[in-house]
């Protein structure tokens, strides 16, 4: 008498069912249709790799922006950050008078600066024990072309 693993019952159960639903014609699994497509992850990770690379070569603001807008939010690392956008902050160590110059920054906060756009408008966020505080991506949506960096 052979003995199969509990596996392989599984397994020869599986295909027994499979065959008894199709009338012992050909099997045919239907095709789920892809999580990522259906909530829009795979777009969402093409558009930000596209806005980054674009950023990167031409340095347009609309792609910053859109990167600020879609992908960035409070409690993210500097590192986060850095790699949305597709390159490292350097730390501003004379940042008072970005913390003075509104929002709810303490004296402890850091400010980083990235690179410039190509208007010459660099971008600078605030750290507070290494995470983005006071950070509002609505700030940057597309409704709101007119705001400049």
């Amino acid at each position: 008498m052979v003995r199969l693993s509990d596996a392989s019952c599984v397994t020869v159960f599986t295909v027994v069912l499979m065959l008894l639903a199709t009338g012992c014609g050909t099997a045919s699994i239907p095709k789920l249709p892809d999580m990522g497509d259906m909530f829009g992850e795979k777009s969402g990770i093409q558009n930000e790799e596209e806005h980054r690379r674009n950023f990167q070569r031409t340095r347009e603001p609309a792609d910053l922006r859109w990167l600020l807008a879609n992908r960035i939010s409070s409690g993210m690392s500097v590192s986060e950050v850095g790699r949305i956008i597709g390159e490292e902050g350097r730390r501003l160590h004379d940042d008072n008078w970005v913390k003075k110059g509104g929002g709810y920054y303490q004296s402890g906060d850091k400010a980083w600066k990235w690179e410039q756009d190509r208007n010459g408008q660099s971008l600078i966020l605030v750290f507070r024990e290494g995470r983005l505080v006071n950070f509002d991506p609505s700030a940057y949506s597309e409704e709101d072309a007119s705001f400049t960096f």
